[in-house]
C-alpha cells in the first residue's frame, strides 16, 4: 500500500470515527461538513454547497448529513420497510417471505427450498444468493452472516454519514427466489421526485454481466447517464409498466426524492427496497451539467420534525 492509499485510508476511518462518537444524530457539525467537503470534491471534481445545495450530489449530500427524520431508519431497515409497503400497496407486492430472525446459526436450511436469497437488513450488499442449496457452504455462509451483523453500516461506510442505517437493529431474512432462470431478475430502479416518476434505471444480469439502461417514465431512452455501466442497445417496455409506476408513486408519494426498486416477474411486481442515498452520494454522473439538471428536479424539502414516520406521509389509494 502506497503513501496515497495509507493516507485515504486514515482520513476514512477518521471521518468514520467521528461520525460515530461526535456526530451521532445530531446534524453535521462544520468539521464533519468540511470532512465530507473534501471527499466530495474527489468524488465529484467540485466544491459542493451543502447548506444551499443546487446539484443532484449536493441535495442527496444535504439530506446525508443533515436530515434526520426517523423515516429514513424505516425505509433503510429491509424487514420494517415491509411493514411500509403492505400498508401503502399491499402485502402481495412483497416478495414472500420464508424466515427472520437475528441469529444466522438458527436459519432451517433444511426446510428452505432449493433456492432462495438471504439477506442482512441493516446495509447494503449483504446478500446471498442461494441458486442450488445443495452446493451453498452453510458454515461459510453463517460466518458471513455473522460478520455481517457485527457492522455498523451507517456509521462505518464511506465517511459515516448514512444516518439511515445508523439505528436499524439488526437482523436476517431470507426470501423466495424470484423468477425461474439461474439469473436473478431486472431490478427497475426507479426516480421518484415529489412523489413522480420521472427515470427508471433497469439493471440487468447484475451478478453477471452487469449493464444498465436510464428510460423515462413512458419508458423511452433518456441520455442522461447515472452509471458507469450504460448499456446502448434497446430495451423492452415491460407488459405492467403502468404499474411499476403506479406503485412506484404510491410508496413514494409525500417524499421530496425518493428510489423505489421493484421487481417484474412472470405478470407481477414485487418490492426490492427504497434507497434513501442513492449510492451513497459516491455516483459519479457522466456530466456536471446533468448533475445540476437533475438537482433541479429535486425541490428539496425542509428536514421534516414529525416524531412518527408514517404520520406526516399521507396513504395511497388503493
Amino acid at each position: 500500500m502506497n503513501f496515497l492509499s495509507k493516507m485515504r485510508r486514515w482520513y476514512m476511518r477518521m471521518c468514520c470515527w467521528y461520525a460515530q462518537t461526535v456526530i451521532r444524530d445530531k446534524p453535521a457539525d462544520v468539521i464533519m461538513r468540511g470532512m465530507a467537503s473534501i471527499f466530495f470534491r474527489r468524488m465529484h471534481g467540485y466544491w459542493p454547497r451543502f447548506i444551499k445545495p443546487r446539484s443532484f450530489s449536493e441535495k442527496l449530500w444535504h439530506r446525508m448529513l443533515f436530515d434526520r427524520h426517523p423515516r429514513y431508519t424505516l425505509f433503510s431497515d429491509k424487514w420494517r420497510v415491509r411493514g411500509y409497503v403492505a400498508d401503502r400497496v399491499g402485502e402481495h407486492y412483497l416478495i414472500p417471505m420464508l424466515w427472520q430472525g437475528s441469529n444466522p446459526e438458527d436459519i432451517p436450511f433444511d426446510l428452505l427450498p432449493s433456492r432462495f436469497v438471504i439477506k442482512a437488513t441493516h446495509g447494503c450488499e449483504y446478500n446471498i444468493l442461494v441458486r442450488d442449496k445443495s452446493k451453498l457452504d452453510r458454515a461459510t455462509a453463517i460466518l458471513q452472516l455473522k460478520q455481517w451483523l457485527k457492522e455498523d453500516y451507517g456509521s462505518g461506510v464511506y465517511l459515516g454519514v448514512q444516518w439511515g442505517y445508523r439505528n436499524v437493529v439488526p437482523s436476517i431474512i431470507v426470501e423466495e427466489f424470484l423468477g425461474s432462470g439461474e439469473r436473478v431478475p431486472w431490478d427497475y430502479k426507479i426516480y421518484c421526485f415529489s412523489g413522480r416518476v420521472l427515470f427508471v434505471e433497469i439493471h440487468m444480469d447484475r451478478f453477471e454481466n452487469h449493464v444498465a439502461r436510464l428510460l423515462d417514465r413512458d419508458f423511452n431512452p433518456v441520455e442522461l447517464r447515472v452509471s458507469s455501466i450504460a448499456y446502448q442497445g434497446s430495451v423492452p417496455r415491460p407488459e405492467n409498466h403502468e404499474e411499476l409506476i403506479r406503485v412506484a408513486e404510491a410508496l413514494a408519494e409525500g417524499l421530496d426524492f425518493m428510489r423505489v426498486d421493484l421487481y417484474a416477474v412472470d405478470g407481477r411486481v414485487y418490492f426490492g427496497e427504497m434507497t434513501c442515498y442513492q449510492g451513497g452520494g459516491c455516483i459519479r454522473f457522466g456530466t456536471r451539467e446533468g448533475d445540476f439538471w437533475l438537482g433541479q428536479k429535486w425541490q428539496l424539502a425542509p428536514a421534516c420534525k414529525v416524531e412518527s414516520p408514517l404520520l406526516n406521509i399521507k396513504k395511497a389509494a388503493p
